[in-house]
């Protein structure tokens, strides 16, 4: 982590990268918000349009880097204080104005959204740069890491899905379990 920003700035090149895919690709209207799943549906802009909601679940310490020295910054046979090398876990839901009635137009959502971060398996300090606002460049220096950040699709187990969707149906009004 490049400073105490990291997180709040790929979340925002996340969102950025998304909200730039849909605007362009003329999919209408579509609102990319980072909200918690049981508000991502709420107060959104006075409207139930199209939406695409990326929600930061888990952060998890990096096993791989956690103990190894920052590049460039150490030198041969010294040690010095290891990064705080973390793994973001989010999740991606789509919504469809008319409760995706006559067509699943949210499925094409979570698509077009899903190809999104194939196309950017790795955030470049461009990207990086482009998401911020010009004043806050220099307070998120992510764009400066050595190490880039990187996405990588993240499967879970029947046993994980199933205790997810039965922590949702508590939390989530009108959402039914399997």
């Amino acid at each position: 982590m490049s400073n105490s920003l990291a997180i709040a700035t790929v979340t925002t090149t996340l969102r950025y990268l998304l909200q730039r895919r849909f605007d362009s690709n003329g999919s209408g209207s579509v609102s990319v918000t980072t909200k918690p799943l049981d508000k991502a549906r709420d107060n959104n802009n006075g409207n139930a349009g199209n939406q695409v909601n990326l929600f930061l679940y888990q952060t998890q310490q990096n096993a791989a880097w956690r103990n190894m020295d920052i590049p460039s910054q150490v030198k041969p046979g010294e040690t010095g204080l290891p990064p705080l090398a973390l793994n973001l876990y989010y999740m991606l839901t789509a919504y469809a104005q008319n409760d995706d009635f006559p067509e699943p137009t949210s499925h094409d959502l979570l698509g077009e959204a899903m190809s999104v971060f194939h196309d950017y398996p790795i955030l470049s300090p461009e990207d990086i740069k482009n998401a911020l606002p010009a004043a806050n460049i220099a307070k998120h220096d992510l764009y400066n890491q050595i190490e880039r950040v990187k996405i990588t699709p993240q499967s879970l187990s029947l046993d994980e899905l199933y205790e997810n969707v039965d922590d949702l149906s508590n939390s989530i009004p009108n959402f039914h379990s399997l």
